[in-house]
């Protein structure tokens, strides 16, 4: 076993390329934040990228963009204890404090999290529990009207309103402002290849926004999903975010991923009627760093 530390994103990406697009439906968020690495969206932040090596292949792919958890690669089932123990240690020496968590599969993050408490005597708590799915061709909504359009600079007070409130509803915590600012600046000034927002209105006023980022080599994740409660169980929701997938899919992505909250039963509904499809479930663990 050889764990290896990479400075250069582009190198890391290389390297680890064809191991995660094997599964690239379960790691597209990771291979989507290495391109955002490379792409200089994290600068103010140096990426911790490491390589866990088990008879001269990938076993484990890490990732690190403080202040979020660690992103680990999907494997099922878990590499050996022994993997397990040397990545977690590693991970300590080397983020110390910024070292808050992990995210990843299920059956790995939930062994990796028992492992750590007995490690180090600390507790960790459960944050999320999501799933990931995966869209190959799009079930149109009908009957809903209203029609969608990229977002604008024009929406910007807006957006930054309602991406704070879909942060509040997703992570069930008070977001940073500064973050949400980063955050809308950069999909209203992005390439819109790469990422974009999209609003669906009628008659002219937007009721509910879905975004797209982290293309991956055949795919694209949407996110952002967010509908003001005032315009909820009217279906604009899932206009839009077929209209967006669909968009997606006619400029040549193969597939698009998204992630959803189990405890959310209405989202995880809506997005299979449009034709997405379960592929694995992934939960997200803060690590407490005092006993």
């Amino acid at each position: 076993m050889k764990i290896q530390h990479y400075d250069d994103p582009v190198v890391f990406q290389e390297t680890i390329r064809e191991t995660l697009i094997i599964k690239e439906a379960e790691n597209n968020l990771l291979l989507g934040v290495i391109a955002s690495v490379i792409s200089g969206e994290h600068s103010d932040q140096k990426a911790t990228l490491v390589i866990v090596e088990d008879n001269e292949r990938p076993s484990l792919i890490a990732i690190c963009t403080p202040p979020f958890p660690v992103l680990l690669s999907y494997e099922n089932p878990p590499p050996e204890e022994t993997i397990l123990k040397a990545l977690l240690t590693d991970l300590m020496a080397g983020l110390g404090e910024e070292f808050r968590g992990i995210t990843g599969n299920k059956a790995l993050v939930s062994r990796m999290a028992l492992i750590w408490q007995k490690m180090t005597g600390c507790q960790t708590k459960l944050n999320t529990t999501m799933r990931i799915y995966k869209l190959e061709q799009v079930k149109p909504v009908n009957g809903v009207p209203g029609n969608i359009r990229t977002a604008e600079k024009r929406d910007r007070e807006m957006l930054l309103e309602w991406y704070a409130n879909f942060h509040r509803d997703a992570m069930v915590e008070e977001p940073d402002p500064e973050q949400v600012k980063k955050q809308v600046g950069m999909y209203l000034q992005a390439d819109p290849v790469q990422r974009g927002l999209m609003i669906w209105e009628e008659g002219g006023i937007p009721v509910s926004m879905a975004g797209y980022a982290g293309p991956t080599p055949n795919g694209i994740r949407v996110c952002a999903v967010y509908t003001p409660p005032i315009y909820r169980k009217t279906g604009y929701a899932s206009a839009c975010t077929a209209g967006l997938s669909q968009q997606l899919l006619d400029r040549g992505f193969k597939f698009c991923f998204l992630f959803t909250d189990l405890l959310n039963p209405t989202s995880n509904h809506i997005y299979q009627q449009i034709g997405y499809r379960p592929v694995c479930d992934v939960d997200s663990y803060d690590f407490n760093m005092k006993s």
